[in-house]
């Protein structure tokens, strides 16, 4: 069902110096053939390329949009590993479904198998005992 679906993520250190340094979250190349399904590149900058500078309110107010993008690109990369992560585990339930089916459908085929053996041999103790009889 899943063939040729690639899930890939790549996360960098996330550390203040990574967040305001450019280093950014990309998305991992796909596999030849597969799909990228909900991942996004990184912007160019890749993170906040410079430093929280506070001596002044004006340099205040600037580093505070600085800091609520940092915190808005690491709530975004926690949101697309919680959606991974419900993939998984929903992926994971119906695996599980599944193999509880398969086992139960052999449990049924191994009665009926020896359901079959048993049939035959009660077909053969009658014949061998009506011969018998009649001998």
């Amino acid at each position: 069902a899943n063939q040729d679906e690639a899930l890939a993520v790549n996360i960098f250190s996330t550390n203040v110096a990574n967040l305001f340094g450019g280093e950014g979250v990309q998305a991992a190349p796909a596999q030849e053939g597969a799909q990228q399904e909900g991942v996004q590149p990184a912007p160019a900058q890749g993170g906040i390329s410079s430093p929280i500078n506070v001596t002044t309110a004006i340099d205040a107010n600037a580093s505070l949009t600085k800091i609520e993008d940092a915190i808005r690109m690491v709530t975004d990369q926690r949101a697309n590993l919680g959606a991974f992560q419900n993939r998984l585990e929903s992926v994971k339930a119906s695996t599980d479904y599944a193999i509880e089916n398969l086992k139960a459908s052999y449990a049924q085929i191994k009665d009926a198998i020896m359901t079959d053996e048993i049939v035959a041999s009660t077909t053969n103790s009658i014949l061998t005992q009506s011969a018998m009889a009649m001998i």
